[in-house]
């Protein structure tokens, strides 16, 4: 096939191109064309073409289209034996990066770079590179290089002037194309902006190696098109070049003056109080609430064990309390504060809007859209209102807070996707108010699993008290007052401090840390050691008790997780489990009402009213009466008929009991 070359070309660049690759490049030039077809693609570092010739690398930022084939055109003249090797040309390290949101018409044309998310992909579709035509008349052939998605005939034929042709299908050139769509970063947002997306084309070897939630630089050509039903243009970049970005990404600009200060300020003593007294200081006390979100934002260190066992590092945080004491302002502090967060609440999120949704594509394809556990990877994802999402809704974010996985298999598709993030989560009491008598299971609705998975738990009441209403009141009219807000450390200094601790620091457990938690374990454990006692705590604490370590090593930037942050991470687990767990019955931490399952003493108490039943059908030779029932038990084990009453309503919904006539009750 004979090589066009597109008009304007400059036969001057090509020139210089071939100079630039047998000067600078021969080694990868060469190497690339010996492993064609099964290599496509040669990259050249765009510092390179720069230092050896920096009108060649100026001329590729404004006219890429012209230069991408000269390029390609110097890769065949300089190939000693001459193959004819059509090498797409990609440029790394483009030092032209635009902000998405900043991609205007005067970028239109211009070789640019740009960061962003993968929100979605679609699928892999031909495109027709080079059609083959047979004249109707004469059946002579004609080849036409299409440009665009339209198909390009030829105006006439050579041999008898005709003016109808047939397209070859099998004897032309296709090459697999791919749409994805690029989101900006988001921790480049500030509050309420909507963020940025434009779609990315991507040609040949550069199909199917991108996912939704991949975090990438792409380079390529700001290219616009027509929409035929609309009539308006919009544009898209055509892809040259994509490079990850992995863990870089979440790293703000951190410049030699920001890094003395952050390690400056790490060696305060009162490092702690500054950061707790930093977060979400609009809102009064809290303390424990506020310490535990400070441990989440620094989070632990994430392990892979020989075995390929993946452990996690994030932790998660539940907070169940009365309305009006200020959750969902505590949400949306976090989530502006942290360097990549999300905020989504439970009434306006369904399960594909968290996870991942399965949408149809222009081509009518299916592909994946990341939701805002997987656009929240390596950062913090708050969802307020957590009891009042669906079921169903509810049952997609299990995967997430252990695996940080999230599997999908939807209209075909079959894919797992990363949430590696932090989940700080809210919910109210079902009944409007906060019940210290009764388990967080009975008061949220919540299952059991959910509940099972958040690392720490937290009962926010609110109670009048003399002392704290009198504080809170003058801090609340002081901010209206003066209209500013006390805190210790500038927000955007400890955004910076929170990215400078998650990528450089990685500290590990020293021989005394261990020690006190393993004691701390033991001795919890030791209380227990009846068969019928009920279990205070198990494994998945003390994991979670080596997270709020490490995050506390970190909050001090040091290496080794030492005895203190041990103890501190003990001192607001039991804080939790003592708001939570405590059963007054037993007069012990129960896991199982932490947790939302029956606790212990419960669990003895529906064996005791099933006995009694048993024991009254038999005496009775038919249906236990319930009066009766109240009789036995109040007697025998001083329960009243309200408790009796709810543990008969248990047994019921569990199809232990049934009542085959009112006031009457039997054995299934």
């Amino acid at each position: 096939m004979e090589t066009t070359l597109k008009e304007g070309t400059n036969l001057n660049q090509i020139s210089k191109l071939e100079e630039f690759f047998s000067a600078q490049c021969k080694d990868e030039v060469f190497e690339a064309i010996n492993e064609y077809p099964q290599q496509k693609s040669v990259i050249i570092d765009y510092n390179r073409l720069e230092r050896y010739n920096p009108d060649s690398a100026d001329i590729l930022i404004d006219k890429p289209n012209e230069t991408l084939e000269a390029a390609s055109e110097a890769i065949i003249n300089i190939d000693p034996q001459n193959r004819n090797v059509h090498l797409n040309v990609r440029f790394e390290n483009v030092r032209n990066i635009v902000p998405l949101r900043f991609l205007r018409s005067e970028y239109i044309g211009k070789f640019i770079a740009v960061d962003g998310i993968i929100r979605k992909t679609d699928e892999i579709h031909p495109r027709l590179q080079t059609a083959v035509f047979k004249c109707r008349s004469c059946g002579r052939i004609h080849e036409v290089k299409q440009r665009s998605n339209l198909i390009t005939e030829p105006a006439m034929c050579d041999e008898c002037r005709s003016h109808s042709f047939e397209i070859l299908e099998d004897e032309s050139i296709f090459m697999d194309t791919q749409t994805i769509k690029l989101q900006e970063p988001l921790e480049n947002l500030s509050g309420g902006d909507q963020p940025r997306q434009i779609n990315v084309v991507l040609e040949d070897d550069m199909v199917d190696t991108l996912a939704p939630g991949d975090k990438v630089r792409i380079t390529g050509i700001l290219k616009t098109r027509r929409d035929d039903k609309t009539k308006r243009y919009f544009t898209f970049i055509d892809g040259n070049y994509i490079e990850p970005l992995e863990q870089e990404f979440e790293e703000l600009h951190i410049s030699e003056e920001d890094e003395k200060e952050i390690i400056a300020l790490s060696r305060q003593p009162d490092i702690y109080q500054q950061i707790i007294e930093s977060t979400a200081p609009s809102i009064q006390g809290y303390e424990e609430v506020k310490q535990a979100i400070a441990f989440q934002l620094f989070g632990g260190s994430a392990k892979i064990l020989e075995d390929k066992t993946h452990i996690r590092g994030d932790m998660h945080i539940l907070i169940v309390g009365d309305p009006g004491i200020g959750k969902s302002q505590i949400l949306k502090y976090v989530s502006k504060l942290a360097p990549r967060g999300i905020y989504t609440s439970g009434k306006g999120t369904s399960g594909v809007g968290l996870t991942a949704a399965a949408v149809r594509d222009e081509m009518g394809g299916w592909s994946l859209e990341a939701g805002a556990l997987v656009l929240g990877d390596k950062g913090n994802v708050c969802v307020d209102e957590l009891d009042k999402m669906r079921e169903e809704d509810r049952s997609a974010i299990h995967e997430a807070l252990e695996q940080q996985t999230i599997s999908i298999a939807k209209a075909g598709i079959m894919a797992t996707l990363n949430s590696r993030c932090s989940v700080l989560a809210a919910a109210n009491p079902k009944f409007g108010r906060f019940d210290r008598y009764k388990s967080v299971a009975e008061q949220v609705d919540l299952p059991s699993p959910i509940l099972s998975r958040f690392d720490l738990m937290f009962i926010v009441e609110d109670k009048p008290n003399r002392e704290r209403d009198h504080n809170l009141a003058g801090h609340i009219l002081k901010i209206h007052q003066e209209n500013t807000v006390p805190y210790k450390i500038d927000p955007e200094l400890l955004r910076k401090y929170i990215a400078y601790a998650r990528k450089n620091v990685d500290p590990q457990l020293s021989d005394e840390a261990a020690e006190v938690l393993q004691n701390f374990y033991v001795t919890m454990r030791g209380g227990a050691i009846d068969e019928d006692s009920p279990v205070p705590i198990t494994a998945r604490q003390l994991e979670a008790l080596v997270r709020l370590s490490e995050a506390s090593a970190k909050i001090r930037l040091s290496p080794e997780v030492k005895k203190e942050d041990a103890e501190r991470a003990i001192a607001l687990q039991q804080y939790c489990m003592m708001q939570i767990g405590y059963d007054p019955d037993t007069g012990s931490v129960d896991i199982d009402k932490v947790e939302g399952r029956t606790p212990k003493s419960q669990r003895d108490k529906i064996n005791i009213v099933t006995e009694v039943i048993n024991e009254i059908c038999e005496e009775y030779e038919g249906d236990a009466p319930l009066n009766v029932i109240n009789a036995e038990l109040g007697d025998r084990y001083n329960m009243d008929e309200n408790e009796i009453e709810k543990y008969l309503g248990i047994l019921k919904n569990k199809g232990v009991i049934f009542e085959p006539k009112q006031g009457y009750f039997k054995p299934t």
